[in-house]
């Protein structure tokens, strides 16, 4: 490996068992990598200074008032805050944080002093697990952490919230019912003029408002359109929502509000959401939860109701029937509907390492080239989003797809680093 000044003292014996594994050169890359787990670990010993920290100064002394209990504690927060240079909030999360994962997580601490996982990990942990009591607690540990080496902090968050939906004393139902009195709309002002106006609403509500005007984006896309896929999104929410008589030509999406053409246009447009429903669940013998996109749990009942009757969404069980056909050789190059459906159930997210862009908003990538004799089938198929798409065929990116049917992709990277994507559901060959 070639060395720098700053470099010529750092040893990196696991990136150099990792290259060697992988049949290349250690890199400055693997120098990156394992500098990356020394920042893990670092970050559980801080953990564990600051609770010891807290410790000593809180003592144990349970004689002491309520109120001076609290105002220790304040006392104590005001210190690390102004030690280490940040907020007070900060400084309350993080002494919170040591505390949860030392006396509650002993595992998860152990995988973050290893390396082996960030500190975003672990406070993914702790989020998520608030509100279950401690058997729960210890039984969602143990059911999902040997997953987080392999995920990144928000795909492993996601499969967190999907196990703790589980294990929550209170059903979905019974929380869905409290959190949407929580329901609004906000603006935060920003630099440069700009500000975030955000809703806060049903999931299944957001999916179907983000899909349709992700649909509505791509279908008015034009060469001269220079505007990012997000430029486009924000415009067509603007110009409905503020849309006046005698606007501009329909078709088009302007900076200033556009013409009620354009909006009812722009109602015509299926808000296409991918739902997943357990079949015992659907049939009330099983409370397993739903998922939007195959991400998002929700409600059994909005469930229900998608399923029985919203036409705009993708209605799909996890169970389907083995009688799809799932390969047209080389007669065709589009896949048809019953292989797509297949693919989508399958994959529920683009397939690339990392990525978690949902099947309904991705490509149906051929893994072996269509041009290079690759052929219309669930082997050689999987969902990729525009971008992953892009690097995989214009880079030096490689990848390639297990022929058992299981669905697993084999990635290379430009400088031969190897790693697999599974998929969501497995139906096996």
């Amino acid at each position: 490996m070639t060395k720098g000044p700053i470099f010529e003292d750092w040893d990196v014996p696991s990136g150099r068992e990792r290259a060697r594994s992988e049949g290349r050169q250690t890199d400055f890359l693997d120098v990156a990598v394992d500098l990356g787990h020394a920042a893990n670990r670092i970050a559980a010993l801080q953990l564990r200074a600051i609770d010891r920290a807290r410790r000593e100064a809180l003592g144990g002394d349970n004689t002491k008032s309520l109120n001076s209990r609290n105002l220790a504690a304040r006392s104590f927060r005001a210190e690390v805050a102004t030690a280490m240079g940040i907020t007070e909030r900060s400084a309350e999360n993080l002494i919170g944080n040591a505390a949860v994962l030392i006396d509650q997580f002993p595992c998860t601490l152990a995988l973050l002093e290893s390396g082996a996982i960030s500190y975003r990990h672990a406070i993914a942990m702790v989020d998520e697990a608030s509100g279950l009591d401690a058997e729960d607690q210890a039984s969602l540990e143990a059911e999902v952490l040997p997953n987080a080496t392999t995920l990144t902090a928000p795909q492993f968050q996601r499969v967190l919230r999907t196990a703790r939906e589980r294990l929550h004393p209170e059903s979905i139902e019974q929380r869905q019912v409290a959190a949407r009195s929580d329901r609004g709309v906000g603006i935060d002002d920003e630099r440069d003029g700009m500000a975030t106006l955000w809703l806060h609403t049903n999931a299944a509500h957001a999916h179907a408002i983000f899909n349709r005007l992700t649909r509505a984006a791509h279908g008015l896309r034009t060469e001269d359109d220079e505007r990012t896929l997000d430029n486009r999104r924000a415009d067509i929410l603007v110009s409905v929502l503020l849309a006046k008589e005698n606007g501009v030509p329909f078709g088009f999406v302007p900076n200033e509000p556009d013409s009620e053409d354009f909006v009812r246009w722009f109602r015509g447009i299926d808000a296409q959401v991918i739902v997943s429903v357990p079949v015992l669940s659907l049939l009330g013998k099983s409370d397993v939860p739903a998922t939007l996109d195959g991400i998002v749990p929700i409600d059994l009942e909005t469930a229900r109701v998608i399923v029985g009757q919203a036409k705009s969404f993708i209605r799909i069980l996890t169970h389907p029937e083995t009688g799809a056909t799932l390969s047209v050789g080389r007669k065709h190059y589009k896949p048809p509907r019953e292989l797509r459906m297949y693919l989508a159930i399958r994959d529920l997210i683009c397939r690339f390492p990392g990525c978690s862009q949902p099947a309904a908003r991705s490509d149906i990538d051929h893994t072996r080239e269509w041009q290079d004799e690759g052929h219309t089938e669930h082997v050689n198929l999987a969902h990729l989003c525009r971008g992953h798409h892009t690097i995989k065929g214009e880079t030096n990116w490689n990848v390639t797809q297990d022929a058992d049917g299981s669905g697993t992709l084999n990635w290379v990277s430009p400088s031969g680093r190897k790693m697999q994507t599974h998929p969501a559901v497995r139906f096996g060959s």
